[in-house]
């Protein structure tokens, strides 16, 4: 006769599960801070970022006193600028750098933005706790995608809105569309309007895509008419209101110079579409529905590839083909990717066009984001660091303007020397561009509204210079200036260094060549040169 079922009084041996436990989170916690590591350290080895360096610099002179759009001329909305305020008042606070305060927030916010992702995400889906290794794929993807535009508001903006798009994918896994705490909701908002305000209007787009693809499924309202919707609307329509009643130089001084200048100069819409990061992302999103076959994509992957294709029309319409203005939609394709990846059945039951996907996917992965890892460390900054020495050799912390045809090494060289930056604009990046149109060919009152406007800007900054005498004036290199943007111009594009425009030139007569190579040219003022 069988013995009875009787509990021994033993308590079970609960440490194989607690290291199994351990063992799985543990490796990709330890994965995820590895990562983190080597974005701070890739951060620190490369160049300064133009742009970066351009709103730390604009958001130094802010937090000092000056009027942003009057006594410092910028391109962007002041969004732009403050969001580095915080890694400045760091840097004031602790002597730190900014940059470097720059890349720990990057780091904490990603981290942050898929922890509060996954949480959303697992609350609504228990199965995706099979999954943590993906978190420190999406970490690298976030941090490490481009290490030449680490920092970039581009990539802040895709960190910020990943927890929007997890709260609208577990709201889609619900008949009645609910999920997420009040607390998620408001953080999706804010994430969202901060989407939006650092990229409008283009960004709008990536958001509607998704929002009304799943509204036409439902046959409902109620995908627009969300928490997290509504809150992140409200913050954007006050940030807007904001903008109109107390920015009004930027809708007076800034935008009638980037009708002009700034906007013409892109590329046609065609020349865009072939352009290697549309041609990527279309590649991944082929690779990822290939890999959903014969079923339909994972609505998280779904749901990140129609915010991907909702941002590509505003990349396309500005016409720049930057790399970092792609940034946006590449990360959200490359996600999107590795979020159906993880739900691969086994390989022996995947039909060829799956298995056709999966590898080539993969394949498109490894030879996108490898290679721009090694960039990061052949990066060229040989004539940055030769320019720093000979600033810092026979100045401290001298007053700076750049007249150069961009902002390139003009922006990092402010910061890399403790230069106060004293001119109003970043470069003479505008008559430069106004050349450039010039001699593309324009109607005749075009063609004379550009020839005023070259003349006005050179004029003032002529004049700027003769009135604040800053010790060190930068211009472009041996090289020369460059033109932006790949425009089909009439006639070779040969613009001069502003520094030679008789003005310029007159305005320059009591300052002395410091230093130069094929990136920059270094004035400075003769009473400076001759006390060393």
């Amino acid at each position: 006769m069988d013995a009875p079922l009787v509990a021994s009084g033993e308590q079970a041996d609960l440490r194989p599960r607690q290291a199994g436990t351990a063992f799985r989170f543990g490796l990709p916690a330890a994965a995820t801070l590895l990562i983190a590591l080597y974005a701070i350290v890739v951060s620190r080895l490369l160049p300064g970022n133009v742009d970066v360096s351009w709103l730390l610099t604009v958001g130094d002179r802010v937090l000092s006193g000056e009027r942003l759009y009057v006594d410092v001329a910028e391109a962007n909305p002041p969004f732009s600028t403050w969001l580095y305020l915080p890694f400045l008042i760091l840097e004031r606070l602790t002597g730190f750098s900014a940059e470097l305060w720059v890349g720990l927030g990057m780091v904490v916010l990603a981290i942050g933005s898929v922890w509060l992702s996954a949480r959303i995400l697992v609350r609504a889906d228990q199965t995706l706790t099979r999954f943590v290794w993906a978190v420190p794929a999406l970490v690298f993807l976030l941090l490490a995608l481009s290490p030449a535009d680490f920092g970039q508001r581009e990539q802040i903006a895709v960190i910020c809105l990943l927890p929007w798009l997890a709260l609208l994918a577990a709201r889609d896994r619900t008949a009645d569309f609910r999920a997420g705490s009040t607390a998620e909701r408001l953080a999706a908002g804010i994430g969202a309007a901060i989407f939006v305000m650092i990229k409008p209007p283009f960004s709008v787009l990536a958001l509607a895509a998704p929002v009304l693809v799943l509204a036409a499924q439902r046959r409902s309202a109620r995908p627009l008419l969300t928490t997290e919707n509504v809150f992140g609307a409200v913050l954007t329509v006050a940030y807007l209101v904001m903008l109109v009643v107390f920015m009004q130089p930027f809708f007076t001084g800034v935008l009638p110079l980037l009708r002009e200048v700034y906007l013409p100069m892109r590329l046609p819409v065609v020349d865009m579409l072939m352009l290697l990061p549309v041609k990527i992302f279309v590649a991944m999103a082929a690779a990822t529905l290939a890999m959903a076959y014969p079923d339909r994509p994972d609505r998280d992957a779904k749901i990140l590839l129609l915010a991907g294709v909702g941002y590509v029309p505003g990349f396309v319409v500005l016409g720049k083909g930057w790399t970092y203005q792609a940034m946006p939609f590449l990360t959200l394709g490359m996600l999107a990717f590795v979020l159906q990846f993880i739900r691969l059945r086994p390989q022996r039951d995947l039909p060829v066009l799956a298995r056709a996907g999966v590898g080539f996917g993969l394949l498109l992965l490894v030879t996108t984001v490898a290679p721009r890892q090694g960039l990061a460390f052949v990066e060229p900054r040989g004539d940055l660091d030769a320019a720093t020495a000979a600033i810092n050799r026979i100045a401290d912390h001298p007053t700076f303007i750049s007249i150069g045809s961009a902002l390139q090494i003009g922006n990092p060289l402010v910061r890399m020397t403790g230069a106060r930056m004293v001119g109003r604009h970043p470069s003479g990046w505008m008559v430069n561009d106004a050349q450039v149109l010039i001699e593309s060919g324009p109607d005749t009152a075009t063609h004379l509204r550009l020839e005023a406007l070259r003349a006005d800007y050179t004029q003032a900054i002529a004049s700027e210079l003769a009135t604040k005498r800053p010790d060190i004036v930068a211009d472009d290199g041996t090289t020369g200036p460059d033109v932006p943007i790949k425009l089909h111009l009439t006639q070779p594009h040969a613009t001069a260094p502003l520094r030679d425009s008789p003005l310029i030139a007159k305005a320059l007569q009591d300052y002395r060549l410091l230093y130069q190579n094929a990136s920059v040219t270094l004035f400075i003022r003769s009473d400076i040169a001759e006390r060393n």
